[in-house]
């Protein structure tokens, strides 16, 4: 407990937030080794200020002009995941913002820059996406084996959509824990990609479930290249083991993965 208070509270530097996510990362079977980039701390900083400064939540946008406007700061916003939930010493505020978190956990991940203030949150990754994959990979989270998974979730305040907006589970009503596809390797970007079978089944039997892919849903692409999210429609029980199974194919490879989770 005192470690993981630790972490937590460690979580409010920039050094302790790329701690926090290699953590969560690894947990997830999703490879960690994320490193801190200074100059994009820095712009996540000056873009953080042009927030306060202009009383402004959140933004991707900077004007030049306003108070605080730096270019830095700028490219940052653009670039970067950018949150008005509550510090990383609370855990992870981009958890309930799927498109957001999916930039987090991308295998692919390898550097970002990251600053926060109060409930003022910038995490830079565009530019970090360099680690390489030689061959094709499904990642998932939660991963194989994990325990403690919340039964579910309610995404709100994401922009400029959540995954369940594009299938009648709009943001605000309560789902079942989002389960997020992370794909590495070379098929990533391959645009014959198609996931053809995707379930979740618990004690009693198939629960029922929605994929956003970018094959049904391109406009996926514009804001979470890589991944795809499988949510249950209603929540899960609690204290329960279930099982997805995804089979993912181009026309040069077929993958199937099953893995079992267990909710808290």
């Amino acid at each position: 407990m005192r470690v993981l208070l630790a972490t937590l509270l460690a979580a409010t530097t920039p050094q302790g937030i790329v701690h926090a996510l290699n953590v969560q990362r690894v947990a997830n079977g999703i490879p960690g080794g994320i490193t801190l980039n200074a100059a994009w701390t820095l712009g996540c900083e000056h873009h953080v200020r042009y927030e306060e400064l202009n009383g402004i939540p959140w933004t991707h946008d900077e004007i030049p002009g306003k108070p605080g406007y730096t270019k830095d700061g700028a490219l940052a916003g653009i670039e970067g995941d950018q949150a008005y939930t509550h510090s990383w010493a609370l855990g992870n505020p981009f958890e309930t913002l799927p498109l957001h978190l999916a930039n987090l956990l991308l295998p692919s991940l390898q550097s970002v820059g990251a600053y926060e203030s109060g409930s003022r949150v910038c995490v830079m990754v565009s530019s970090g996406y360099t680690r390489q994959f030689a061959s094709d990979a499904i990642y998932t989270y939660p991963g194989p084996g994990r325990q403690n998974v919340r039964t579910s979730e309610v995404d709100h305040g994401e922009w400029p959509f959540a995954p369940g907006d594009l299938v009648g589970l709009p943001q605000g009503r309560t789902t079942g824990p989002v389960i997020y596809l992370l794909f590495a390797g070379p098929w990533t970007f391959d645009p014959t990609l198609d996931i053809t079978e995707a379930k979740l089944a618990g004690p009693h039997g198939p629960v029922a479930v929605r994929l956003v892919d970018a094959k049904h849903h391109p406009k996926l692409r514009e804001h979470s290249y890589g991944a795809a999210f499988l949510i249950p429609v209603s929540p899960l029980a609690s204290r329960t083991t279930y099982t997805a199974t995804v089979v993912v194919k181009t026309a040069t490879d077929t993958q199937t993965k099953t893995w079992k989770f267990r909710t808290a």
